[in-house]
């Protein structure tokens, strides 16, 4: 569920399911909706995730700024996000050093109206590929019959805020464990 209000985007809840992906060879990816997105996580705590982003989309440029709050249910967070200047964005910093995650979206329209978010990791990352899917409810959530392209499931077990956290060596240890 989403309502705005003097231009911050609230999502009451954000349901999600996220698969590690090994191969996208098959797909036409000229063929979807693509957008740049440099991530930087300037805060986090046990409940709190802080981040400010930088969207690139057909020559335009974005900046956003996000809180996610707490975890409800097995796949579900709350989030709230405002689009900023470009002279707020800049003048946010992080809180403690960190990787700054650069990744290309693509946008996969499925079934139910659901859409793959495809995201292809650059720099340190380089190689990771995730696959998350939204849903409107923890029910639609749960029923979700994957494709087959995915790979193993990581949802609650990796987040772009860890790896923003951790080397390349720790993230590789983390999926190699699934």
């Amino acid at each position: 569920m989403k309502r705005e209000r003097d231009g911050i985007i609230f999502k009451m809840q954000e349901i999600e399911r996220k698969y590690l992906v090994k191969d996208i060879s098959k797909l036409n990816l000229d063929s979807y909706e693509k957008k740049t997105i440099t991530q930087v996580y300037v805060y986090h705590d046990k409940i709190t995730t802080i981040r400010k982003r930088m969207i690139e989309k057909d020559g335009n440029v974005k900046y956003v700024y996000t809180a996610k709050i707490g975890k409800i249910g097995k796949f579900s967070t709350e989030e709230i996000e405002k689009e900023i200047s470009k002279e707020l964005y800049d003048q946010i910093q992080p809180t403690a050093p960190v990787n700054v995650i650069k990744k290309d979206r693509y946008i996969i329209p499925i079934e139910n109206n659901l859409k793959i978010e495809l995201d292809v990791f650059d720099n340190e990352f380089k190689g990771i590929i995730f696959a998350e899917v939204e849903f409107p409810s923890e029910e639609m959530a749960e029923k979700f019959v994957k494709p087959e392209w995915f790979g193993k499931e990581l949802s609650g077990k990796i987040t772009n805020n860890k790896m923003a956290h951790c080397s390349r060596n720790e993230i590789d240890k983390i999926l190699n464990n699934y």
